[in-house]
């Protein structure tokens, strides 16, 4: 019995584009089925089964981006390709984000078509665990961690619990964590760096649950020179916390005066190692990551930060910015691209949507 040809759907408004892509992919025994419009190519998926689906971004009505979602909700497994002639990295990032396998740019070549079908028909299959309440007595939900003895997200999407040195759930652990920033009594205090050893708080800490003004307000009496009736009964939440890897201090310090007036703290790590240390003493809210830091291959520090703290989000950063390295950022588990030369907007805004998503 003659093998079944592999079945690809081409969602493309132009005739003649969705055409020439027909013929190419044809020549190599796939059976190509083409649609013009959103609506079309939705009607088409759900009456007969495809292995990939070509679809451009621009779009009359509902573009691609938007189709991509819907394609996403309803088959999750179905592998997307993006095709579009108005390449940008915003595209490319919110395109893999919601699922594409990959993104090929216009005008291609035949051979560079052909290339990114393989690679898409090759790659193995995405793993979709469902996320479910127990049920009867005894049965336990497939998002739920034994590490962390709760159902997790993290859990859900890898099938097993994380890997940790210290053998604690992530979320556990900044939980307690958080925690520790929380007001405490002054004998729990005693031999941090003090602001006085008649008031042994550490300077940092109270300026983090206060205010920088209420420190720098403290006189030699250590009493602070306020009024004491406008001060909160509670004290207000910790900042959160942003780590910046990145070898170049302008940087660090650039992101720190971005973000410090929209109430966030910034700690800077030069290095891999002095990364990895402030990360092994308290996990950050966010890290954003150079994509370039001498003696770090590739995208080995973003998977080792992924792999030992999959909760905390991770935005890349990088003065070598293009479609790909954006689409493979995304891909390897950043929740976001920012290329340099950056505004404060830019910043700001990723690291808004950053926060928002992983809420």
């Amino acid at each position: 019995m003659e093998a079944q040809a592999t079945k690809i759907l081409v969602v493309d408004d132009e005739a003649t584009a969705g055409s020439s892509i027909e013929k190419v992919l044809s020549r190599k025994g796939f059976s190509v089925d083409l649609a013009l419009t959103a609506d079309e190519g939705l009607n088409k998926i759900e009456k007969e089964l495809f292995e990939l689906v070509l679809l451009d971004i621009m779009m009359p009505q509902v573009n691609g981006i938007e189709l991509l979602g819907i394609i996403k909700e309803r088959w999750p497994n179905l592998k997307v390709v993006m095709v579009t002639g108005y390449p940008s990295i915003e595209t490319a990032v919110e395109a893999t984000r919601l699922g594409a396998f990959d993104y090929i740019s216009k005008p291609f070549t035949p051979d560079e078509l052909r290339e990114k079908v393989g690679q898409a028909l090759e790659a193995p299959q995405a793993k979709v665990i469902p996320i479910r309440p127990a049920g009867v007595e005894g049965e336990v939900a497939t998002s739920f961690c034994p590490l962390g003895e709760q159902e997790c997200e993290i859990y859900a999407k890898k099938g097993r619990s994380c890997k940790t040195k210290d053998g604690i759930c992530p979320k556990i652990k900044k939980a307690q964590l958080k925690a520790k920033g929380r007001p405490r009594s002054l004998a729990e205090e005693i031999g941090k760096s003090a602001i006085d050893i008649d008031l042994p708080f550490d300077y940092k800490e109270v300026a983090r649950l206060s205010s920088r003004a209420y420190v720098n307000a403290l006189d030699g009496s250590e009493m602070p020179m306020v009024n004491w009736g406008d001060m909160p009964e509670e004290a207000p939440d910790a900042l959160p916390e942003v780590l910046v890897i990145d070898d170049e201090v302008v940087v660090g310090n650039s992101v720190r005066k971005i973000l410090k007036p929209s109430g966030y703290h910034v700690e800077h790590a030069e290095t891999p190692d002095a990364a990895m240390e402030i990360l092994s003493d308290r996990p950050v809210d966010m890290i954003l990551l150079d994509m370039k830091i001498p003696g770090v291959k590739g995208f080995d520090l973003l998977e080792a930060i992924r792999e030992e703290y999959p909760t905390i989000p991770v935005i890349m950063i990088t003065g070598y910015a293009t479609v790909e390295t954006a689409v493979e950022s995304i891909k390897r588990g950043a929740t976001d691209y920012v290329p340099k030369p950056f505004t404060p907007d830019e910043i700001d805004q990723a690291v808004a949507r950053s926060f928002k998503r992983a809420a």
